[in-house]
C-alpha cells in the first residue's frame, strides 16, 4: 500500500515538472504574441491579407484551358522604366534636407521613391548575397523624407527601416493610376503599385548565409498627398502579398472575364454579354453590354497571374466615363482605398 501511495506522490512531482517545463517554454510566446503590434509594415509600406481569402470557393469556368504556369511562375516582365537613381539624391554629407527637389507631380515622386529603394539593403542577419549590396542602408533616409511628416510621425525612422529587414533588392514592376472616391480631396491622389523584392532566409550562424536568395511580389495602393510647401509627398503605403499557390483550381475571383460575367452579369444583372476583350501588355480590358448601356473594365495581370479590377467605366454620348457600380457587397472586388482589407489590422 505504501509502494503505491509513493508511486502515485512521484507521478504527481513528475507531471507538475513537466507543466512547469510547458509554461516556462510557452509563456514567452505568449507574452511576445500579445505584444506585437496589431498592424504589420513590410518595406516601409503596412502589410494587408488578401482580398479573397476565403474557404468559400466557387470553381472557376473553363479551368481545363488555364495553364498553371500563368499562375505559379514568375513572369519575365522588365522593371517600370524609372529615370530615377539614387545617385540623382546622395550627398556628401548626411545632413537633411536629404532630398531638396520638390515634386510637382505624384507619379515623379512614386518613381523617385522607388528609384531610391532599388538600391538599398537591410540583409544583415539573413542569407543572400556576398558582402555590401548596393548603397546598403544608405537610401533609407532618402527615402523616409519622401512621406508626409504626418506619416513620419506614425512611423519612426527606425521602425520604417526595420521593415526592410531581410530585403536587398527592390524592383517596381508597376504603375498605374487607381480610382478616385467622388469624395478624394483634389491635393489627393491614388496609384496602384506592384514591386519584386529579393530578399533571403533569416541566418542564425555562418552556414546559414549560404541558402541563397528568395524572391517575393507584393501589390497594392499608394496614398499621395500635395502639401502646401513641399510638393507632393507619400502619406500611405498598402501592400497585399501575392501567392502562387492558390490560383487557379481554387475560385473564380482572379479571372477577368470570370469576374464580369460572375458579378455584373449573374449578381448585380447590369450586363447580357461580355461583347469583346483587349488586351495590352498587362492590361486587360473587357467590353460588356446589358440593359441598353455599354461598359468598361479595366484589369491589370500581376506576376502571380492574377487579374486585379481597377477601373469602371460606363458609354455615356460616346465616351467612357469612370464610375463605381459595384456597391458594398462587391466592393473588394476592385482595388480601392475603400477595400475593407486595407483597413484590417494583422
Amino acid at each position: 500500500m505504501g509502494m503505491k501511495i509513493r508511486k502515485k506522490a512521484y507521478l504527481s512531482v513528475i507531471c507538475i515538472v513537466l507543466l512547469g517545463i510547458i509554461c516556462c517554454f510557452s509563456l514567452p510566446n505568449l507574452i511576445n504574441l500579445s505584444a506585437k503590434p496589431s498592424n504589420k509594415v513590410v518595406a516601409g509600406g503596412i502589410l494587408r491579407p488578401s482580398a479573397h481569402d476565403s474557404d468559400e470557393y466557387i470553381p472557376v469556368i473553363n479551368q481545363d484551358d488555364i495553364s498553371s504556369e500563368r499562375f505559379q511562375r514568375p513572369s519575365k516582365e522588365l522593371p517600370f522604366p524609372n529615370p530615377y537613381t539614387f545617385k540623382d539624391f546622395r550627398k556628401d554629407n548626411e545632413k537633411p534636407p536629404m532630398v531638396a527637389k520638390k515634386f510637382d507631380n505624384p507619379e515623379d515622386l512614386i518613381l523617385a521613391y522607388y528609384g531610391i529603394l532599388r538600391e538599398a539593403s537591410n540583409m544583415v542577419g539573413y542569407s543572400g548575397g556576398c558582402g555590401t549590396i548596393g548603397w546598403s542602408g544608405l537610401p533609407y533616409p532618402y527615402a523616409y523624407e519622401l512621406l508626409t511628416k504626418a506619416k513620419q510621425k506614425e512611423m519612426p525612422f527606425d521602425q520604417y527601416v526595420d521593415s526592410f529587414r531581410g530585403i536587398g533588392y527592390t524592383t517596381l514592376l508597376k504603375l498605374l493610376p487607381a480610382y478616385a472616391p467622388p469624395d478624394t480631396p483634389k491635393d489627393t491622389k491614388y496609384y496602384m503599385v506592384e514591386i519584386e523584392i529579393i530578399t533571403g532566409a533569416k541566418a542564425n550562424t555562418d552556414k546559414e548565409y549560404h541558402q541563397g536568395s528568395q524572391f517575393a511580389y507584393y501589390y497594392g495602393m499608394i496614398e499621395v498627398e500635395k502639401t502646401p510647401d513641399e510638393g507632393w509627398k507619400i502619406k500611405d503605403i498598402y501592400y497585399i502579398p501575392e501567392d502562387f499557390l492558390c490560383a487557379p483550381m481554387h475560385s473564380w475571383f482572379y479571372l477577368s472575364d470570370a469576374v464580369v460575367q460572375i458579378v455584373y452579369g449573374d449578381n448585380l444583372e447590369l450586363i447580357d454579354k461580355i461583347d469583346r476583350t483587349e488586351k495590352k501588355d498587362d492590361m486587360i480590358s473587357i467590353y460588356a453590354s446589358g440593359n441598353g448601356k455599354s461598359y468598361r473594365f479595366d484589369f491589370v495581370r500581376l506576376t502571380n497571374g492574377y487579374d486585379i479590377l481597377l477601373h469602371e467605366y460606363i458609354l455615356d454620348h460616346g465616351e467612357w466615363k469612370e464610375t463605381s457600380l459595384l456597391g458594398d457587397k462587391w466592393k473588394d472586388m476592385k482595388l480601392t482605398i475603400n477595400n475593407s482589407q486595407l483597413h484590417k489590422t494583422i
